[in-house]
């Protein structure tokens, strides 16, 4: 931290501004700050990154445990043939309520056990997901095997419906700043609309927009 500070000609001392804490009822003491700046910048600012990463990183690996004891099956397909049925359809099952809403489903658990069990008996050597599904569309078997095609498809689709990384580098982030915390919609969408297309945007004509855009809203009318 100190060597970031030197490179980039930030001063690594702390000014010392204590200050005192009004209290807000008669019957509380007095609040006392932190003295120390450095103890201050360690408790307000460092360990709140640290708890945030430390967060941040357990709920990833939480839901990558829920999402390896959903689809983990689907990525070992060659050696479910040496599994025991029982097993395999149980997995099925599960992996059948995971995707039904309601009334409606995606699969049926059942049907996806033997489609697994016949597959993998088919298969030459050990092969991940998008291998299989290669395989499947390969020898037009979408027919025969409804049930692991859809399945296949999202698993191999489930990341890119994830958009929690997506987030990090949001345009909304650079445009609704705290200036501009009270626009309208319309004028937000249409900010978003150039700062995604800025090619697009750098290669119009501002003058002849600015015409155009003063002829439609001009008021006097011409006798």
């Amino acid at each position: 931290m100190l060597h970031f500070w030197q490179t980039n000609s930030i001063d690594a001392n702390f000014p010392n501004s204590p200050r005192k804490i009004k209290k807000q009822f008669d019957y509380e003491a007095e609040g006392v700050s932190i003295q120390d700046p450095k103890q201050n910048y360690k408790i307000s600012f460092y360990y709140m990154i640290i708890d945030n990463a430390v967060n941040a990183i357990q709920e990833r690996f939480n839901q990558m445990q829920e999402y390896c004891a959903l689809f983990g099956f689907l990525y070992d397909i060659f050696n479910l043939k040496d599994k025991n049925e029982a097993d395999i359809l149980m997995q099925c099952k599960k992996f059948e309520s995971a995707l039904t809403h309601n009334s409606y489903k995606d699969i049926d658990g059942e049907d996806l056990c033997w489609e697994l069990q016949s597959v993998s008996r088919r298969l030459l050597k050990v092969m991940g997901p998008s291998e299989v599904l290669l395989f499947i569309l390969r020898h037009d078997l979408q027919n025969s095997v409804p049930n692991i095609y859809v399945a296949l498809r999202i698993l191999l689709t489930l990341p890119v419906s994830v958009a929690s990384g997506e987030r990090s580098f949001s345009r909304l982030k650079l445009i609704k700043t705290y200036l501009r915390s009270t626009m309208t919609e319309e004028r937000l969408v249409g900010l978003a609309t150039i700062s995604i297309e800025q090619e697009l945007a750098y290669n119009l004509d501002l003058c002849e927009l600015i015409s155009l855009f003063a002829q439609e809203k001009a008021r006097k009318v011409a006798f």
